[in-house]
């Protein structure tokens, strides 16, 4: 009896996990750049951020690479525009594609040689991040906003012997270099990753630059900001890092005019919008985020139709330059919007939307 009871409670093993886990640094390469069929050249092509990936999956099946394609145009001016995706793309797998369009409105082509019906596609190379480069890994670190940044990338970029936590105690003060007063080439952000220690009285000292994008301004300024910090006392610590990120100097304006759209009005009785209701887009908040770190600005026209009961529908984009996002985050935010009520509403309201932001030294 005793037996059976023992049979009956026992436990078998549990199963093997069906996936595994693999974080990856993922690059992106401009390539096949034409326009009407024909190979061009590109004055200056921006390449994208690399970003970090994290796989599931069992390891003997590897999904191919993805590459991600974009038409557009080229104004005389040499920039492009009309971005828009090719959404037939399904990788499989998921990863931060947000910056492809932003670099290729960075990018420049030869001014006065307008083109139209061009294309690009950035394909994919993918590293484990136990592979991965030192200088790949102390900018990824370095950035302020990426996405899906896993504890294995700054398991790698913590020096071999540090002792320091993630923060070495409260800040007592923190200094800041004077990025307003930084010379920095426009749209492609500089960076310093340093290593530090902090002495029993919360003094930093010791301070090395591990990673740099070469700009030396920003590490000479860097370094001064770090060593003037102070923490709260305690044991001191040796291997602390902290970084300092430059997001350029100058803002891209958006194209002008959006070409082949309706006149404006968004001032007319009827398809007057409540800017209460609007408020992402009056503030900044609703700004593209990937194009906000690029420092491009944008437009869009976006049509709709009003309610007799202060309703807006049927929003739809007419124009959106220099990509996509902006028409997209200007219809959603108008979805959501209110006239004043009148007695037919009205049909055909065309509202033209400027994505414009602040001077650099106030970002």
């Amino acid at each position: 009896m005793p037996g059976a009871l023992l049979a009956l409670l026992s436990v078998p093993a549990p199963p093997v996990p069906f996936a595994t886990q693999r974080t990856e640094v993922v690059a992106f390469t401009a390539s096949d750049v034409t326009c009407s069929g024909e190979p061009i050249v590109a004055a200056n092509i921006v390449w994208p951020f690399t970003a970090v990936a994290t796989r599931y999956g069992p390891a003997v099946t590897e999904s191919p690479s993805p590459t991600y394609r974009f038409s557009f145009v080229i104004d005389a001016q040499g920039r492009a525009r009309t971005i828009r995706r090719d959404r037939t793309e399904s990788p499989g797998w998921y990863v931060d594609t947000s910056d492809l369009a932003p670099a290729l409105a960075a990018s420049s082509f030869p001014t006065g040689m307008p083109q139209a019906k061009c294309s690009v596609s950035f394909k994919v190379s993918v590293t484990p991040i136990e592979k991965a480069s030192m200088p790949d890994l102390y900018e990824l670190a370095s950035r302020p906003d990426s996405i899906g940044f896993a504890p294995a990338l700054f398991e790698r970029v913590r020096p071999a012997d540090s002792n320091c936590p993630r923060e070495p105690g409260q800040y007592r003060r923190l200094n800041l270099p004077a990025f307003e007063k930084l010379s920095q080439p426009a749209r492609r952000p500089s960076w310093v990753f340093l290593a530090f220690d902090v002495n029993a009285a919360g003094k930093p000292g010791n301070v090395q630059t591990l990673g740099t994008s070469g700009d030396t301004g920003l590490e000479r300024a860097g370094r001064e900001a770090l060593l003037a910090n102070r923490y709260e006392p305690g044991a001191g610590f040796h291997g602390c890092t902290y970084h300092f990120y430059h997001n350029g100097s100058a803002n891209l304006a958006a194209p002008v005019p959006v070409p082949d759209t309706p006149l404006d009005t968004g001032d007319q009785p009827g398809c007057i919008v409540d800017p209460k209701s609007i408020p992402g887009l009056l503030d900044g908040s609703a700004y593209p985020r990937a194009f906000w770190r690029r420092g491009i600005e944008g437009a869009a026209v976006i049509g709709y139709d009003t309610a007799p009961w202060g309703a807006v529908g049927n929003v739809r984009v007419l124009g959106s330059e220099p990509d996509e996002a902006f028409g997209d985050t200007a219809r959603n935010a108008l979805s959501n919007a209110r006239v004043v009520e009148s007695d037919s509403g009205r049909r055909g309201c065309v509202q033209r939307v400027k994505f414009k932001l602040p001077p650099k030294s106030t970002r």
